[in-house]
């Protein structure tokens, strides 16, 4: 599979209070086909203008965008044709029913069949009950599955959710994420930005984080872990953990301490240390009942490197190749 998306030394500056705000600082990404990718950054961090100039509302200063092949500056209408945008924040037309709602897009967009499609979409968002409702009466989780509807009669090949489930309750913001890898069955490609590292973890295939306009970290959540974790960490349950500690701490390589009369935490620089461990576990009186990696969470992940505790050495490149963070 190709890239859907392409983003090549982007950046763009606004004057905000007489000074210049760098938005975006020479970004580059690329999106598979197909892919479900995560843009994870606090407010402020250059996610609206990087969406904006997908959508062919911004121009960037230097750089450019492309989906699938097509300039998103200088080729725009014709981008815009192959993508949609659903904001979490966007309202709907009063007065008119979800079906005449959607009928009304369906001409602005030049859909052919319209009925048939808004019937089709209606149904992949779940909304046949409420098809006759009026769009403004819908409640916040129904409104949103209004929004993915609407964009998706345009049959976009690429799909940008910012933001989906926020402000939702816990159902609805479920609901939406079913929605969301139906879409990702069907081919679609899809740029997902989120607050929610839960919803990143479970949704997206690859993901990148975003913090002063600058692209500090890409990659699985799996490769942004590893990529953090200079030592792996293992956890010992046994009947005496200082005699455990005792007879680890003489491997080399080897960090052991006791967190508890029956827990013993052990710091290794390689899992090729196991064998020397399971071997030296094997000579002790000690019983073992259970050993545990300790991995750090997607949101420990997420704060080191928005923090820049790690995040400082993939600032330097905007793909963050120098110090090993995948693209």
């Amino acid at each position: 599979m190709g890239d859907a998306i392409v983003i090549r030394g982007i950046s763009k500056t606004y004057r905000s209070g007489g000074e210049t705000v760098n938005a975006l600082d020479s970004v580059s990404l690329a999106i598979r086909e197909g892919e479900i990718f995560g843009l994870l950054g606090p407010n402020g961090a250059g996610k609206t203008s990087l969406i904006s100039i997908l959508a062919g509302i911004l121009a960037p200063d230097a750089g450019y965008a492309e989906v699938v092949g097509l300039n998103c500056s200088k080729e725009a209408k014709k981008a815009q044709e192959v993508l949609n945008v659903v904001s979490g924040f966007t309202g709907v037309i009063y007065s008119l029913s979800v079906e005449e709602a959607l009928m009304y897009y369906a001409l602005l967009y030049n859909v052919r069949d319209a009925k048939k499609k808004i019937a089709s979409v209606i149904k992949l968002v779940r909304l046949e009950n409420a098809r006759h409702l009026e769009a403004d009466d819908l409640s916040s989780g129904m409104k949103q599955r209004y929004q993915i509807a609407k964009a998706l009669l345009s049959d976009p090949c690429v799909l940008i959710l910012d933001e989906p489930t926020v402000g939702l309750d816990v159902e609805s913001a479920i609901t939406i994420r079913d929605i969301v890898k139906r879409l990702r069955k069907e081919g679609r490609t899809i740029l997902l930005t989120t607050h929610n590292l839960f919803e990143a973890e479970e949704l997206c295939d690859r993901m990148a984080f975003i913090n002063h306009g600058k692209i500090l970290a890409t990659g699985t959540v799996d490769e942004l872990k590893e990529r953090l974790v200079r030592k792996r960490t293992i956890e010992i349950n046994c009947s005496d953990s200082q005699e455990v500690v005792e007879r680890l701490s003489k491997i080399k390589g080897v960090n052991a301490t006791v967190k508890s009369g029956r827990l013993a935490l052990v710091s290794v620089d390689s899992y090729a240390r196991m064998k020397d461990i399971m071997a030296a576990l094997a000579g002790v009186k000690s019983e073992i009942y259970n050993l545990s990696a300790l991995e750090p969470t997607l949101e420990e992940t997420y704060l080191r490197i928005i923090n820049n505790k790690a995040g400082k050495r993939g600032a330097r490149g905007a793909t963050g190749k120098e110090e090993g963070l995948i693209e």
